[in-house]
């Protein structure tokens, strides 16, 4: 007899239940001929026997932390980890069926974890944590389910809000893994298996699908007084605009975060949060306000708490964020880097650290601040890579390697922080820059595809605020074109992937990081090697795909990151001409974004009659290129903009946020549909 749970482990899924040393150390082990003797005994118990007299035995049914190991190791030790990797040798090696009967055996069908019923559940998981995860389905949760074939690293994986729950073997719930800090046996397994169970019953067809577990509707006496809150402050910002209410407003948003984290509204806390740091850069002059920031945040605020009351095609939950904790205790894990990026305000440095998980094809951001005293020189590009990255090692050493960290902390917004408190650790070591086992969409292998979920994705201002929501790396097959537009101190380029579909490069240069732009040119070219593979932040545009890259994959130079390269001189490029203009419907909207930030600048109670008479221009104009409903919504603008200062009444003054609201929506969904 064979053993399918054991057949059925893959060496990374090895790694996840144990770590990637052992693994490595066992593979090694194996391919020198120093592996263990193995037998399979009658009943399915697989023996291996070492060198050293240890005998480590894989029992039927249950895991390789629940099987004996005479070493006495209370983890997964290297004596189970090898017999794991050793069996399907010896699977192979047994006399397999005669060819005419495995061809009458019928096809098993594809096992789905949500026909592992309750009973077995409370057989499996504690107590305490069963009634943890039956409280967490009265409230109602969301969750995001991918059916897996159990070939190679597709396996079943349902994402929780907190963490990403694998199933690694089919029918054997001991091989069940999450990413949490308790990893097996925790109260997140069975809301997984519900969440399975309702995609069956939804769609048992679709390869990935949401689904919402015990609906609740926030629109609640809890909910409802936070929801108000949240919207008068952001009525009253946008009426007063940031000139005339960046100060004396800490009381007003206090009162708002604390009633927004009493019910657990992440994203709305979130962008009230984004809101007050806004307006304290724009009171201390820092370059981290823009008005266009202030606006679009404002502009999601007021479409999280519509979509919250009104329902629609995004879940409240979902809309609201109230299924993320704030923050969730990571178990063993393994992090590759895809770069990092620099920013500077004034005499502050910031840098975020991009960190891909295999395991859950999810993404990490480390983050970094440094500021300069009076007397200092603020650093830049290849200095702050010298900088302390994470606990014993660099930001340069941070955002070319990957990490093995057993004390991690991950934040709703996927920020992540490390410790090394007890007997948590963290290792940080080179890459070989071989990003062809990230799962997709992290890795992109046909951009038609990221292209299609893109554009099948709801608006910005309802998806989950997460950062590096938009980077992925992508398989390079070849680089068509590189150019230099001088005027923009911007270097482009055209690449293809394997299918010989085409996407755009494209990075500008910045005084952070001074030798971004030379290191892209010469990794495109092909000075630092062959280039496998890219990563960026990834936008649509009209011609397609356009990455702002972070980090290049070298043949024989492992992985380059960009802003922390040293200024050097490159060779010359092809000059190009600055960027195109854009086409009259994408212009008429980016015009319109900037006339509504202009209104939040200066507020809506405070605007210039010159602005009305900008924005009735413009209205005509994207009336005549065919949208009609945003000019209707911009002629009820500037009526409500006229009877609020007539009358000064409260009601006009709500009808007139309400008024922005509508117009400043419907452009940011026209902007995102067009491409742009």
């Amino acid at each position: 007899m064979s053993r399918p749970d054991l057949l059925a482990l893959t060496p990374q899924a090895i790694a996840s239940l144990s770590n990637l040393g052992l693994v490595k150390r066992a593979q090694k082990e194996i391919e020198q001929g120093k592996g263990p003797r193995m037998e399979e005994l009658a009943d399915g118990t697989v023996v291996g026997t070492f060198e050293d007299g240890n005998s480590a035995r894989l029992l039927p049914g249950k895991s390789l932390k629940d099987s004996p190991c005479t070493c006495n190791a209370t983890t997964v030790c290297r004596h189970r980890v090898a017999v794991a990797l050793a069996y399907p040798t010896l699977s192979s090696a047994s006399a397999a069926p005669a060819p005419e009967k495995a061809a009458e055996t019928a096809p098993e069908p594809p096992w789905s974890p949500g026909s592992v019923d309750d009973q077995a559940l409370a057989e499996l998981i504690p107590r305490r944590s069963l009634e943890r995860a039956e409280s967490l389905r009265e409230r109602g949760y969301l969750a995001q389910v991918r059916r897996g074939t159990f070939v190679g690293e597709d396996v079943p994986t349902v994402s929780l809000a907190t963490c990403t729950v694998r199933f690694l073997v089919p029918r054997n719930l001991g091989y069940a893994r999450c990413d949490c800090s308790v990893g097996t046996g925790c109260e997140h397994l069975p809301l997984a298996i519900w969440a399975f169970r309702a995609a069956d019953e939804k769609d048992a067809t679709s390869r990935e699908l949401s689904v919402e577990v015990a609906r609740q509707h926030v629109e609640s006496h809890e909910g409802g007084p936070a929801l108000d809150a949240a919207g008068d402050l952001a009525s009253f910002l946008l009426l007063e605009g940031a000139q005339h209410a960046s100060t004396g407003l800490a009381g007003r948003f206090a009162l708002a975060r604390s009633s927004l984290a009493d019910v657990k509204m992440a994203w709305p806390l979130a962008a009230l949060d984004e809101i007050e740091d806004l307006l304290g850069a724009y009171v201390s002059r820092g370059a981290r306000y823009a008005p266009a920031k202030l606006s679009a945040t404002l502009a999601e605020l007021f479409a999280r708490l519509r979509a919250a009351r009104t329902g629609g095609a995004v879940p409240p939950r979902a809309v609201l964020g109230m299924d993320e904790a704030p923050e969730t205790k990571l178990d063993y894990v393994r992090l590759v880097s895809l770069g990092t990026r620099l920013f500077a305000d004034g005499r502050e440095r910031r840098a975020e650290v991009v960190l891909a998980d295999p395991a859950s094809a999810g993404l990490l951001v480390v983050r970094r601040a440094f500021t300069y005293a009076e007397d200092q020189t603020p650093e830049d590009g290849a200095e702050l890579g010298r900088r302390q990255g994470a606990p014993g090692t660099t930001l340069e050493a941070l955002g070319r390697g990957q990490v093995v960290t057993s004390g991690a902390t991950r934040q709703p917004d996927r920020l992540v922080v490390f410790s090394t408190r007890g007997l948590q650790r963290i290792s940080v070591t080179p890459q070989s820059g071989d990003w062809s086992l990230l799962p997709a969409p992290l890795l992109v292998k046909d951009v038609s595809v990221l292209e299609a979920i893109l554009r099948a994705r709801p608006p910005r201002f309802l998806r989950p605020r997460q950062l590096a929501e938009n980077v992925h790396a992508f398989a390079v097959s070849r680089v068509v074109d590189v150019t230099y537009a001088p005027g923009a101190q911007m270097v482009r380029a055209e690449l293809e992937d394997a299918g010989g579909h085409t996407f755009f490069v494209e990075l500008s240069h910045r005084r952070v990081a001074p030798g971004a732009l030379d290191a892209l040119a010469e990794g495109l070219g092909g000075k630092r090697g062959q280039l496998r593979y890219l990563s960026g932040e990834v936008r649509r545009s009209a011609r397609g795909l356009i990455v702002e890259p972070l980090a290049l994959s070298c043949e024989g130079s492992g992985v380059v990151v960009l802003d922390l390269q040293p200024a050097a001189a490159t060779g010359p490029l092809r000059t190009a001409e600055d960027r195109p203009p854009l086409p009259p419907l994408p212009a008429a909207l980016a015009e319109l974004e900037g006339c509504l930030a202009d209104a939040v600048h200066q507020g809506l109670r405070h605007v210039v009659p010159a602005w009305t008479s900008r924005l009735s221009a413009v209205a005509a104009r994207v009336r005549e290129l065919g949208m009609k409903r945003l000019a209707d919504d911009l002629g009820a603008l500037a009526t409500k903009l006229e009877a609020a200062r007539a009358s000064g009444q409260a009601s006009d003054e709500a009808a007139l946020a309400a008024a922005w609201a509508d117009a400043a929506l419907r452009i940011t969904v026209g902007l995102e549909q067009l491409g742009t």
